[in-house]
């Protein structure tokens, strides 16, 4: 991992540079990031999988006091997605790893691309969304699929026959107790949390980010006797950008407790580089549970 944050250069350190920087980009991307909002199964490729996902377009429309955002399937996770071999090259995830993806939706499309790779998958989002969820997962896992799609897009990583090791969870940010919720499902410290496209108003910066907090503080502090190293939670925050505001208010919340480095361009996909409209950053605990000083 320290190889991994060699590569990814300076932090980032003054909000508003950061903010100019992003938002002067002409962006590739002028919609709302849905991949394609009106129809109920979508066929795609990604890093050499295909996939068949069933979507809710009628959620999207429905006045539920949950969320639906999640009902359809985004660009950002699609691109994230394709993007995700480089954090096995980089040393950054393993066999051994667990991964915990906060928001997953209905897809669960980066759950499905990293099971074959990590030791444990927690793919989470509200109640509402589960079943859906569920279904896409056992879809997309029960059998190799080598079909070719139009939506092809990224490197390809290996796959098993059958993901045995994805594991689905309720979990609330705006409302549960993160650590209350992996605690009760024998889950423990994570190695690596995702989150794409959590954030799209200023409503979610708070608990996503406390949610990220608590998550990280699960790691056990490195030994003071010359035992094994922990390598601190990384979280990975993924987002398309829309409203430099919002940007800006989660960017200057997250580095209250958190150093923050943006993976540059030569570390990206062309879906996530700069003028994509995205962008992406990783995040470990300041001064806590697992850094290496």
């Amino acid at each position: 991992m320290e190889t991994f944050f060699t590569t990814l250069g300076d932090e980032v350190q003054d909000v508003y540079e950061e903010t100019f920087h992003l938002f002067s980009q002409n962006s590739a991307l002028q919609d709302l990031g849905m991949l394609d909002p009106k129809t109920t199964t979508l066929d795609l490729t990604i890093a050499g999988r295909d996939f068949t996902i069933t979507q809710s377009p009628g959620a999207l429309q429905s006045n539920r006091t949950e969320g639906t955002t999640g009902a359809a399937v985004w660009q950002t996770s699609v691109r994230v997605a394709e993007w995700l071999s480089v954090l096995f090259t980089g040393g950054v995830l393993g066999s051994s790893s667990t991964v915990l993806e906060l928001g997953s939706g209905i897809s669960g499309i980066i759950p499905c691309i990293l099971a074959p790779k990590v030791g444990t998958v927690i793919a989470t989002d509200q109640q509402h969304l589960l079943k859906i969820m569920r279904e896409n997962i056992t879809a997309n896992t029960s059998q190799t699929r080598a079909r070719s799609s139009k939506h092809t897009v990224g490197k390809p990583i290996a796959v098993s026959s059958h993901a045995t090791n994805i594991r689905v969870i309720p979990l609330d940010w705006e409302e549960d107790d993160v650590q209350n919720v992996l605690s009760s499902s024998g889950l423990g410290a994570i190695d690596v949390v995702f989150a794409s496209d959590c954030i799209y108003n200023y409503a979610l910066i708070e608990p996503l980010m406390q949610t990220c907090l608590d998550i990280c503080k699960l790691r056990s502090p490195q030994s003071n006797d010359g035992g094994h190293y922990q390598a601190p939670t990384m979280c990975v925050i993924a987002q398309q950008l829309r409203q430099a505001e919002v940007f800006e208010q989660w960017l200057q919340t997250t580095l209250r407790e958190f150093r923050v480095w943006r993976v540059p361009d030569e570390m990206l996909t062309d879906g996530l580089a700069g003028g994509s409209g995205f962008a992406v950053h990783v995040c470990i605990l300041r001064g806590g549970q697992g850094e290496r000083r």
